[in-house]
């Protein structure tokens, strides 16, 4: 992610030279799609005293879908349900033109449409020359 930021906003005028530093709060997460039955069954005893007693069982299956490589052109293996992206903890940008006020405004717009993350979780540095 850091390469493509920067690859973008080294074509940005008034950016001039750039360095990114993106800090992870968590890492990307993939979810396989399972298939899963449950099982419940309930039994009520009463004893010779009267005393009455609710016994309940419950019991879960579940495994991980896979598929079949030939079936569906894949090479097989898991379905994947979906991909989690890592959360982003902040963004902090060194720029030459980080001196002003414009640029940071356009680099800090850029990153929060780009990782959908609020305002303050940006900072845009002037870089040393």
């Amino acid at each position: 992610m850091e390469k493509r930021v920067k690859e973008v906003l080294d074509k940005v005028e008034g950016v001039g030279q750039v360095d990114v530093l993106i800090v992870l709060k968590s890492s990307e997460q993939k979810v396989y799609q399972t298939d899963g039955k449950t099982m419940q069954s309930s039994t009520k005893e009463q004893d010779a005293s009267g005393g009455i007693r609710d016994i309940t069982e419950q019991q879960q299956e579940s495994s991980t879908v896979i598929i079949n490589g030939s079936s569906l052109d894949t090479s097989g293996g898991p379905l994947l349900e979906k991909e989690l992206r890592p959360e982003i903890s902040g963004i902090v940008i060194s720029a030459q033109g980080g001196g002003s006020a414009s640029v940071k405004s356009e680099i800090t717009d850029a990153m929060v449409a780009l990782f959908d993350i609020p305002p303050h979780k940006v900072k845009v540095l002037k870089r040393m020359e």
